[in-house]
């Protein structure tokens, strides 16, 4: 099993279709953990709209299960919704909710970190 994180998504990667990144940062905490921040705005236009938040969060939970899915089998993935009261959403979860309201950006954390077994 890994125990470190050695390699890490592209830009490209995050994107997510009728988003553009308004921000993004990557910090490599210790060997253990990447946080990724990225900040999507809607293409166009100056807010998302509820339904379009809805899509948005649906898409960026899916991004992190096939980040997750393309590692190690004990490197998983979770993200912070940090502009939606920090809610996290981590992959084996399946009742994940998310109170949604128009947004002119959405702010999120993807956190990679190796979860050990013993």
């Amino acid at each position: 099993m890994k125990n470190t994180i050695t390699r890490s998504f592209e830009l490209q990667d995050y994107r997510i279709e009728g988003t553009e990144l308004s921000g993004f940062w990557a910090d490599l905490t210790s060997k253990e953990e990447l946080i990724v921040e990225v900040n999507y705005v809607p293409i166009k236009k100056k807010v998302f709209s509820t339904a379009e938040i809805e899509k948005l969060v649906m898409g960026i939970r899916n991004k992190c299960s096939s980040f997750e899915a393309q590692l190690p089998e004990n490197i998983k993935c979770e993200v912070t919704f940090k502009n939606v009261g920090d809610k996290i959403y981590k992959t084996s979860q399946s009742d994940f909710e998310l109170e949604t309201r128009e947004l002119e950006e959405v702010q999120v954390a993807y956190r990679f970190y190796v979860e050990y077994y013993i």
